[in-house]
């Protein structure tokens, strides 16, 4: 299956076929914009990063999502589009996930997205293309039911309007954090404290500097404001490691949230 538009490199984690170590390499250092500055977090893992987990879909593809109330997660949409002519289904989301043990358990109830991104989705034989329209909504919010494990604190998801929200990016000197499960060591979370959130796009999405990979779509950006840590967007996209000069990340903003997300989030 294949994902067009701006969502061609972030996909979800699955195996990556054997290729040159050293041109691998090239390409890692190319898409982390020359060198990789991001950390392992140690296990087991504290407030905010508990909250970071590992989303499991039906078809078996795995993305980053995040707890953000006690029943509920945030994650991107495109997580959901590896099932070929349909949208998939949310199995598994394990909260504070590390090499196969986690935290808290849950069961992925019901994935809820916006209806511009669903209406921009073109299908062509097995192939699914998400159209430019539907990009800046790449983001999608998860019911879920605790099944086992002691529940984390979640991430606060910022509230408020795109003005207040550059107000929050200047106060922090554009500089924003990224956590996730990388395809590089995707069972051990691994963080870029400090990196440079570079636009707020009037689209809703932002262009950022996070190093990430396949595996890291959905993962949260947050900004370190003075109330803690507070999720302001998700993964969503990274260009081919060949046109990294062209371009930097993109991340969607809560601003695009759906209708009624607020509602939810504010039980």
């Amino acid at each position: 299956m294949r994902l067009s538009g701006l969502l061609v490199a972030l996909l979800l984690s699955v195996p990556v076929l054997a290729q040159d170590d050293a041109q691998l390499q090239k390409e890692r250092q190319a898409l982390f914009f020359g060198h990789d500055d991001r950390v392992h977090i140690a296990a087991p893992y504290a407030a905010p990063y508990a909250a970071i987990g590992r989303l499991e879909v039906k078809s078996g593809g795995t993305c980053t999502a995040t707890l953000v109330a006690p029943n509920l997660a945030l994650t991107a949409a495109h997580c959901f589009l590896m099932t070929p002519r349909k949208i998939d289904a949310g199995r598994w989301f394990m909260a504070g996930f590390h090499q196969g043990k986690y935290q808290a358990r849950y069961r992925v109830i019901e994935q809820l997205f916006h209806p511009k991104f669903r209406q921009g989705l073109t299908y062509k034989g097995d192939d699914v293309y998400i159209e430019p329209s539907a990009a800046p909504y790449d983001i999608a919010l998860l019911k879920l039911k605790l099944q086992d494990g002691i529940a984390p604190s979640p991430m606060p998801v910022f509230r408020g309007n795109r003005q207040r929200l550059m107000q929050a990016i200047l106060r922090s000197q554009q500089k924003v954090n990224q956590g996730g499960f990388a395809e590089d060591h995707d069972t051990i979370l691994s963080a870029h404290l400090g990196c440079s959130l570079t636009q707020l796009r009037s689209n809703g999405t932002i262009f950022h500097r996070c190093d990430t990979l396949s595996g890291d779509s959905g993962s949260p950006i947050w900004l370190d404001l003075p109330a803690g840590p507070t999720l302001i967007a998700v993964q969503s996209s990274a260009p081919d490691w060949f046109n990294r000069q062209q371009a930097d990340n993109v991340g969607v903003t809560v601003l695009q949230l759906p209708a009624g997300a607020s509602k939810l989030l504010s039980k």
